[in-house]
């Protein structure tokens, strides 16, 4: 009879214990899940995604939400690549209807930046013709980049890590913010990466409803600063 007893309390142990062991493995695979949950701050989800796969394609050139283009001038003279060439008369504008709130640029943030340096406005004469950025926050996203077994492409899936908030004087001076946000360590068995998102708040108004940036960079600077 005792046997019997010892035998049964055993049994609802091993019950109780396979229980719990279950719902380890449930939390874990829901956190695990929720790693990656595609959700976005401010900018829409599905060009987000079309950009991270172009930047997947090309991590050197910035993706942007929308680009100016006049009559009579290249598609590409107001294009984001303007932003990187260093040169003082170029510049990237945004193409939206009005002024630009929340119109934005998607750029890799390699490993061991530290800063985001953004030069706000148009370039050299035009400085007052565009609206210049007032206020931009600076999104950043841990990235996975699986491909579709299907299709053989990139099917991103992403998490939103945190924020810089940038506020600019009315003059063509260079920002410099810290990366202030900890960037989780990028996994060495599959393609990640982190990716940085710049977002037009509130600008200063110009001649032209348009909002540019002159120039932008990422940077690594260790030390005291």
């Amino acid at each position: 009879m005792r046997l019997r007893s010892l035998l049964a309390y055993l049994l609802c142990l091993a019950i109780v214990a396979a229980a719990g062991v279950g719902e380890a493995r449930s939390k874990k695979k829901k956190k695990k899940k929720d790693k990656f949950n595609n959700v976005t701050k401010i900018i829409p989800k599905e060009p987000f995604i079309e950009a991270l796969k172009k930047l997947a394609d090309d991590e050197r050139v910035p993706v942007a939400s929308s680009t100016l283009v006049e009559k009579g001038r290249g598609k590409g003279y107001y294009s984001v690549e303007k932003m990187l060439d260093e040169k003082p008369d170029t510049f990237w504008a945004e193409g939206a209807k009005g002024w630009g709130k929340n119109e934005w640029v998607a750029f890799n943030l390699p490993e061991g930046s530290t800063h985001v340096e953004i030069t706000p406005g148009a370039g050299g004469e035009q400085f007052e013709n565009f609206n210049r950025p007032r206020k931009m926050f600076v999104d950043y996203y841990l990235v996975k980049l699986a491909r579709n077994k299907e299709t053989d492409k990139y099917d991103p899936k992403f998490r939103w890590i945190g924020r810089t908030s940038f506020r600019f004087k009315n003059k063509p001076k260079t920002e410099r913010r810290k990366v202030n946000v900890k960037l989780p360590e990028l996994a060495m068995a599959e393609r990640t990466m982190y990716v940085g998102v710049m977002i037009i708040q509130k600008v200063y108004k110009g001649q032209f409803d348009d909002t540019s940036i002159a120039e932008f960079r990422t940077t690594s600077v260790w030390g005291t600063d």
